[in-house]
């Protein structure tokens, strides 16, 4: 998916300057250059004022791989393997270390199928993935991690056995549903792009899908950055925002960025189809971007400025396709909020 994206943006860019441009990381926009100190303010910084979880639903002939909890306050009961992502560390280097540590084995991420989110300060993201090695602790190797970890048949883990919080069987569900129907899909892929993020960031992926005489077309909403003169000609990018670490959340985010536009604009948001992160160096790179995909409607032909922003009719049919598949088959990634 990411690869998709990023296929837009230098579809977009070649375009508009006749050459093709390699992906960028998220644009901040014009107004942190003018306003370093709000910008700073924006920082995030792992263990102050972010917090990222990872979590593996990991499933092998219907049993899902389980922990069992050691410590005190939930002691005996089972969960998932997760727990936080710790400093310098990529989400993807993250889920290997928890699965590892709390199961025994060596785990190989696949895909993000969730995107939890608490505020713009809390996240979980839910990894599937495969086993590639390993072995599978046992209770004489119980240790601060876990006392042990196995495999149960799902539905036996939605009635019966004991867990710590029963959060995790949506989680399930989905790894359920991917497994059985998305697992062959490689549109259906997510994992982190390698760029660095200061920020918490949000950017809408806007598309109109439009179907006329057997034709399918698709059009993506882009902003310009404009120069002094008033002209548009510079970098035209995604609507994105960067967010204080605060009490909002991605649905205000998103509505805003929407609003910025048009206001009486109807819209579906459909999930998460960029993620980039590094995590590296701590205190610098602990942000991350999250690229939301919206579809809106109604999906008429339309092309030209409004202000800042155009609408941008993808010509690549490849591309076409793709996007109209990755929504079709809802491809993308889950989109939850508490």
């Amino acid at each position: 998916m990411n690869q998709l994206v990023s296929d837009v943006e230098n579809a977009i860019r070649s375009k508009f300057e006749g050459t093709s441009a390699p992906s960028s990381s998220c644009d901040f926009g014009k107004e942190a250059a003018r306003h370093p100190q709000t910008r700073a303010e924006r920082m995030a910084v792992l263990g102050q004022n972010v917090c990222y979880i990872v979590t593996a639903v990991v499933i092998n002939e219907g049993r899902v791989l389980m922990m069992r909890e050691a410590k005190r306050s939930c002691r005996g009961t089972w969960y998932l393997p997760a727990g936080r992502v710790e400093k310098n560390e990529s989400l993807e280097e993250g889920v290997i270390r928890e699965v590892l540590e709390e199961t025994g084995l060596a785990f190989q991420p696949v895909s993000i199928i969730c995107i939890d989110s608490q505020g713009t300060f809390w996240f979980r993201f839910t990894f599937v993935g495969c086993i590639t090695g390993g072995k599978l602790k046992t209770l004489d190797e119980q240790d601060k991690e876990s006392m042990e970890a196995g495999w149960f048949p799902a539905e036996e883990v939605f009635t019966s056995l004991p867990l710590r919080a029963r959060d995790i069987c949506p989680l399930i569900d989905l790894g359920l549903k991917w497994y059985e129907t998305k697992q062959e899909q490689t549109i259906c892929r997510l994992l982190p792009a390698k760029n660095s993020q200061g920020q918490v960031t949000v950017r809408l992926l806007a598309v109109k899908r439009v179907e006329k005489d057997d034709e399918k077309s698709f059009f993506c909403l882009v902003c310009h950055n404009s120069t002094g003169d008033g002209n548009h000609n510079c970098h035209p990018y995604f609507p994105s925002k960067s967010v204080g670490i605060d009490g909002s959340n991605i649905t205000h985010v998103v509505d805003q960025l929407i609003k910025d536009f048009d206001s009486n604009l109807h819209y579906k948001k459909h999930g998460y189809v960029s993620v980039e992160h590094t995590g590296k160096p701590h205190g610098e790179a602990d942000g991350v971007c999250l690229t939301v995909l919206v579809e809106v409607f109604p999906a008429v032909e339309e092309e030209g400025l409004k202000g800042k922003y155009q609408w941008f009719k993808v010509e690549e049919k490849s591309l076409t396709e793709n996007i109209w598949k990755l929504i079709d088959v809802k491809g993308f990634v889950e989109f939850v909020e508490s």
